[in-house]
Formats: C-alpha cells, sequence, structure tokens
C-alpha cells in the first residue's frame, strides 16, 4: 500500500512540475528594485485559467474569471523580504517571483582601526571602511585605493561578504592591514562601495567612495649623493665641493668626517666646500645624514694629484734658453777663431808702407806742376 501511494505521490509531483512549466510564466521573471519604488510584474498563461497574485504587498485574490494573464504591481516596495507568487485555482500551478529590494549607503569612510601618531615606514597598521545601512550587503564589493603624490593609483585590496541571505540594510565593516613605505608618505588612501546587483540591477552599477585620507609616513635617511659614494681625483689648488643630499622625514641633519689635513674646510648642512686643495687632503670624506629613526652614511674617496703640465711647460722653455745661450756662445767663439785669428800684425805692415809710397809719389808729383 505505501509503495503504491509513494507512486501517486511522484506521479502528482512531475505532473505539478509539467503543468507548472507549461501553464504559467512570469514576465519580468527577475526585479531589482529599489527600496521605496514602485515595481510590476507579470503573470500569463497559455490557457485561461483562474489566478492570484499572493504577496504582502500588491497581493490579489484570485479572479473571477479564467484568464490569460494577471499583473502584479506595487506603487512604492516597503517590504525587504516580499516574495509574490502567482498561483491558479487550486495551488495547482505557481510561479515565485524573484525580487531584489536594494538600498545604497548613507555613507562610505575611511579610517584607521587606531590612529598612528604618525605612520612610520615598515610598521605594521589596520584600516577600516565604514559603509552603513546598505542592502543587500551580499552584493556590495569595497574595493581600497592608493595614490601616490605623482597621481599614481594602485588598487590595494577588494572584498566582499559572504552570502548570508540577509536581506535588511546593513552596516558593513570592512579592514586592510597596511605597511606603508617611504613612497607612500604624503599619499592618499581612499575606498569605493559598488553594490553590484548584476544584469537586471543599475548599469553601471553604483558606486559610492569615501573621503581621501591623507598620511604621513616617517623614515630615516637616505643619501641620494650623484653619483653616490664613489672615488675621484682632483687636481692640486682646485677647489673641492661635495654634496651628501638625503631623503629622510622629519628632514635629516648632517655631519661630515673630513681628513684631518682639511684646514679650509667649510661646511653648510648636505655640502662641504674646501678650497685649494693640497696633495695632504687626500683621503676619505664621510657624511652623515641623521633623524630620531636612524641614520645613512656615505663615504667618498678624494685623491689630489699634482698638475705636472705647468712644471713641464718650465722645462721646457728653460731648456730653450740655455740652448740659446749655448748656441750663441759656440757662435761667437767660432767666429773670433774664423776671422779674427787670421788676421796678423805682421801682414798688416807691408801694406801699410806701400800705401804710405803711393801717397809720398802723389804729392812729387803735384809739386811739379
Amino acid at each position: 500500500m505505501e509503495i503504491v501511494i509513494g507512486l501517486l505521490l511522484s506521479s502528482l509531483s512531475l505532473y505539478c512540475d509539467f503543468i507548472d512549466a507549461e501553464c504559467l510564466v512570469i514576465s519580468p521573471a527577475r526585479l531589482v528594485v529599489k527600496y521605496g519604488d514602485p515595481a510590476s510584474s507579470n503573470c500569463s498563461s497559455d490557457t485561461p485559467v483562474e489566478m492570484g497574485w499572493e504577496a504582502t504587498q500588491g497581493g490579489t485574490g484570485l479572479t473571477d474569471k479564467e484568464v490569460k494573464f494577471l499583473r502584479w504591481r506595487v506603487d512604492s516596495v516597503t517590504d525587504w523580504n516580499i516574495k509574490p507568487i502567482c498561483y491558479t485555482e487550486g495551488g495547482q500551478c505557481q510561479k515565485q517571483l524573484n525580487i531584489t529590494v536594494y538600498k545604497l549607503p548613507d555613507s562610505v569612510s575611511i579610517s584607521y582601526r587606531k590612529y598612528p601618531d604618525p605612520m612610520v615606514e615598515k610598521h605594521h597598521y589596520q584600516l577600516q571602511c565604514l559603509v552603513q545601512n546598505i542592502a543587500p550587503i551580499e552584493r556590495l564589493r569595497v574595493t581600497f585605493y592608493k595614490v601616490n603624490t605623482t597621481g599614481e593609483q594602485t588598487e590595494l585590496d577588494t572584498q566582499q561578504k559572504s552570502k548570508d541571505n540577509i536581506k535588511t540594510p546593513e552596516n558593513g565593516i570592512y579592514t586592510l592591514d597596511f605597511t606603508p613605505s617611504r613612497d607612500d608618505d604624503r599619499a592618499q588612501l581612499w575606498c569605493s562601495a559598488m553594490l553590484d546587483l548584476g544584469p537586471e540591477g543599475p548599469q553601471p552599477p553604483p558606486v559610492m567612495e569615501s573621503d581621501s585620507l591623507n598620511i604621513n609616513v616617517l623614515y630615516k635617511p637616505q643619501i641620494t649623493m650623484s653619483p653616490g659614494c664613489f672615488s675621484m681625483s682632483i687636481t692640486e689648488g682646485d677647489t673641492l665641493s661635495l654634496n651628501c643630499s638625503a631623503n629622510g622625514n622629519p628632514a635629516p641633519s648632517y655631519d661630515w668626517l673630513l681628513p684631518q689635513a682639511a684646514p679650509n674646510a667649510t661646511e653648510e648642512r648636505s655640502v662641504v666646500t674646501i678650497t685649494n686643495m693640497a696633495k695632504s687632503h687626500s683621503g676619505e670624506y664621510t657624511c652623515i645624514a641623521r633623524n630620531p629613526l636612524g641614520n645613512s652614511t656615505c663615504t667618498v674617496n678624494v685623491e689630489v694629484t699634482v698638475d705636472y703640465l705647468p712644471i713641464i711647460a718650465g722645462l721646457a722653455a728653460a731648456a730653450v734658453v740655455i740652448l740659446l745661450v749655448v748656441s750663441c756662445f759656440i757662435y761667437s767663439s767660432y767666429y773670433k777663431h774664423t776671422r779674427i785669428g787670421h788676421y796678423q800684425l805682421k801682414d798688416m805692415l807691408p801694406r801699410r808702407h806701400k800705401n804710405k809710397q803711393v801717397v809720398h809719389h802723389n804729392r812729387m808729383d803735384q809739386s811739379f806742376m
């Protein structure tokens, strides 16, 4: 007997499913309605039947006569758990309208779970995004964002509550673990709440953003000397200038460790200047940038070299002068030897005597005239 009853119930269930599939059609089958807005849907049948709507809002009894369609309508949906059902006489056929009632959040805000005063590089903090009075919260997607000082935007995390089938408005708290770096100093953080209700919902999905949270990150100095810690050469007599600038928050102070033989040093914050460099000024020049969070050092190895070009030029000029003097001396000695040395006194006397005779004859000739 029990077997027969079971077969009859199974047959009845299959029959009802067949009738349900054939006799009633709801259009649209799914509605997404903002709380307080109107809503409507049609229930239709291939053949005329007596039908009605069962609902907490907009429900109707069975029609007095057989009809092919019956409309359900509400001017203002205020029931979060409304489940309209279209049915036929005797309940042989029935269909439920899938309806989602939503509400946008009253506010979205971002804050620290425990306010840091202020943030410190590489320390761990927790932020929270509070979304107030939203429904249904299971369709809410919250995203945390960061934008740095250059305007570059980064998506940090996206979260969504588990599907707990809560229809009424809820407050949602979403947390983010955040470890700042020095690049995050003066950056901005915010969160956005997007209510994604599917293709039947508003398009694009509504999004509400929080105000920006400005963050201040403290970090120890980092020297930015260009080209960095290096070795260099400088010519003796020139001026040495080293710039040891550093990034740090708070702003760093500077100290210099110089070779003991560098007396002409002028220190002005991150810059050290030494005039008239000497060979004894060679050595290590170390800059120390410090603030309450730590310090950073950079050492430059300076070698002072002698410029031999002026010495070489002077020697070359001296060599030329010496060469000229020697040349003059040799020329002078050669001239006396080849010119003056060949004219002897004895060779000059006969010539002078002959000249006297010529002169005497000339005088005699003049007397006879």
